[in-house]
């Protein structure tokens, strides 16, 4: 009896390592045993050490509650290979997941490797699989490239916008992204811009990166080709003028409510005087007479509250003004006209030239003639002909 228990002990230890392999699509024991996850590198260098997750959910559906599971990986398919890596026995019960973490090597040149997991059940003596959605599938592949060098892609989504990679810059495309070499395993630094100024009154603000990450700087791990989004959201904006111009910035698709004074203060210093100023109606990108307009943030807005001015309380100011400065200006006249008089009055006569009257005849008494030598009345000589003095004869 105790060699019977002892052979029997050697054959259920010897299942698990010797056991066939076959797939079925059901077993008596075991309800679910499928693949819940396997992970790998998308890319690794030559002859590299690479890490490598397996995770096989299970699930134990009638008595004995207990089951016999393994896991392996193959380069290839099932009976292409030997293994590349295969687990030890694992017991299980009820239901759950068991979880290997291991490391594979990659081949020495560059290509594509080929990677097929499997998650096994023990079955009388044969190493199976479920091969169907229901109770698995126990099998799931990967591929990964072998290689040195991988492509980093990122895309913005506007063209001739600066992304810096490990302090080397390069311009969007046309099509907005723009690719970098980066090596296999590295962790490169990346950084796009927080915000870009674009033509015609419109900029995009940096929000988030399409794996998670907020800020515009991070390290991106590289185990193969990376695409990563840097996604931003569009501003447009907005210009009010009314007595001064306001602007603003306001993301694409916002409502904003414009709300226009109906009365202002006139201009200074009109303002003092009662002069006020009275809404019209909008201009520019946006038409209505109501004060209050909603706008649409669509596009960049330039939009002009037109106001009039009413100057009639400057009538009465400017008449009264105008009277004030009338009398001064008589005030001043006047003032200026009695100066003009005193001075008129204190300056002394002036002297008027008396003509020198024609000299008379000495001795009648005549008036005579400058031309005369003798007086005509008497005959008494004036003066010599060839003198300038009258001569007066005794």
């Amino acid at each position: 009896m105790q060699k019977l228990h002892t052979v029997m002990l050697l054959a259920f230890i010897s299942l698990p390592l010797f056991g066939t392999i076959a797939t079925v699509s059901a077993s008596p024991n075991i309800g679910l045993l499928r693949v819940s996850s396997f992970l790998c590198p998308r890319e690794v260098v030559p002859g590299a050490t690479f890490p490598v997750s397996l995770d096989v959910e299970y699930a134990i559906q009638s008595l004995p509650n207990e089951a016999t599971i393994r896991g392996a990986v193959y380069g290839g398919s099932l009976n292409s290979t030997s293994p590349l890596w295969q687990s030890d026995p694992a017991s299980v019960s009820n239901g759950g997941d068991q979880v290997w973490n291991f490391t594979l090597t990659a081949p020495a040149t560059e290509g594509f490797l080929n990677l097929t997991a499997y998650a096994f059940f023990l079955d009388n003596g044969t190493w199976t699989f479920f091969n169907n959605p229901v109770n698995g599938p126990g099998v799931s592949q990967r591929t990964i490239k072998i290689g040195k060098t991988a492509n980093l892609d990122i895309i913005i989504g506007a063209s001739g916008i600066a992304v810096m990679v490990d302090g080397t810059t390069k311009q969007t495309s046309t099509a907005g992204d723009t690719v970098f070499p980066v090596v296999v395993s590295s962790n490169p630094s990346v950084t796009v811009p927080p915000l870009v100024e674009l033509q015609n009154s419109t900029r995009i603000i940096f929000t988030q990166w399409s794996d998670g990450v907020k800020e515009p700087e991070r390290q991106v791990p590289i185990d193969g080709d990376v695409t990563l989004t840097a996604q931003y959201r569009m501003q447009y904006l907005l210009t009010v003028t009314n007595s001064s111009t306001v602007e603003g910035w306001y993301d694409k698709g916002a409502n904003v409510t414009l709300t226009a004074p109906t009365s202002a203060p006139g201009p200074w210093p009109f303002g003092i005087f009662g002069v006020t100023r009275t809404f019209q109606d909008w201009t520019g990108d946006i038409h209505s007479s109501s004060p209050q307009v909603n706008v649409t943030m669509d596009s960049p807005k330039t939009i002009t509250a037109e106001m009039t001015t009413d100057y009639r309380p400057l009538v009465v100011p400017a008449i009264f003004g105008a009277g004030i400065a009338a009398a001064l200006i008589s005030f001043v006249l006047l003032q200026l006209r009695s100066r003009s008089t005193e001075e008129d009055a204190t300056e002394p006569p002036v002297e008027q030239a008396v003509p020198e009257s024609n000299p008379t005849c000495p001795k009648c008494g005549q008036v005579t003639e400058p031309e005369w030598v003798h007086c005509i009345k008497c005959g008494t000589k004036l003066k010599d002909a060839n003198s300038s003095t009258s001569q007066v004869e005794n």
